[in-house]
C-alpha cells in the first residue's frame, strides 16, 4: 500500500512550470530573481546550505554576477503528493557544469525533495532540498567556491 495522492492535472501542470521556471533562471543568469519563486517563509536546504528567502535572495546575487560558469539542470521522475493545502514533490535531476572533469560528465546526480504551496494564486517553493547522490563531493566543491568567490578552475 503506498500514500500516493496524486495532484489533479492542472496543479501538476503548474508546479512543473515552477520547477522549470527554477531551473531556467539557475542556468540562464538569473539565479538573483530566484528568491521570487519562494514563499515569504520559503526554504532551500542543501550543499549551498540552509538559506532563508533572503539569503537565497543575497546567494542569487552573487550567483548571477558569476556569468564564467555555464551549467544545465535535467530534470525527470517527477512525483507530486497533495498533502492537504500543500503538495510535496520528487524530482530527479542531473547537472552538468562546465568547471567539472570532463565536462560531459554530469556534475551532479540527485533528486530535490520539494514541498510547494500556491500563494496569491501561484504555487511557490515553501522548501526546496537539493540531495546529491553521486557527484556530492563535486556538488560540496562548487558550493565553496561560489562562497569564496573565487576563480573556477577551467
Amino acid at each position: 500500500m503506498t500514500d500516493h495522492r496524486p495532484v489533479d492535472p492542472i496543479t501538476r501542470i503548474e508546479i512543473e512550470q515552477l520547477i522549470c521556471e527554477m531551473l531556467y533562471r539557475l542556468d540562464h543568469d538569473q539565479a538573483d530573481t530566484t528568491w521570487e519563486l519562494y514563499t515569504s517563509d520559503g526554504m532551500s536546504v542543501g550543499p549551498m546550505g540552509d538559506m532563508d528567502r533572503e539569503a537565497i535572495r543575497s546567494w542569487g546575487a552573487q550567483r548571477a554576477a558569476r556569468t564564467d560558469i555555464v551549467g544545465r539542470h535535467f530534470i525527470g521522475g517527477i512525483r507530486l503528493t497533495q498533502d492537504g493545502d500543500e503538495v510535496e514533490g520528487t524530482v530527479q535531476y542531473l547537472t552538468f557544469r562546465d568547471t567539472n572533469t570532463p565536462v560531459t560528465q554530469p556534475a551532479s546526480v540527485g533528486e530535490f525533495r520539494e514541498r510547494y504551496r500556491k500563494v496569491d494564486g501561484r504555487w511557490r517553493f515553501v522548501r526546496r532540498e537539493v540531495v546529491p547522490i553521486f557527484g556530492g563531493q563535486a556538488a560540496a566543491a562548487h558550493a565553496a567556491r561560489l562562497a569564496a568567490g573565487g576563480d573556477v578552475e577551467r
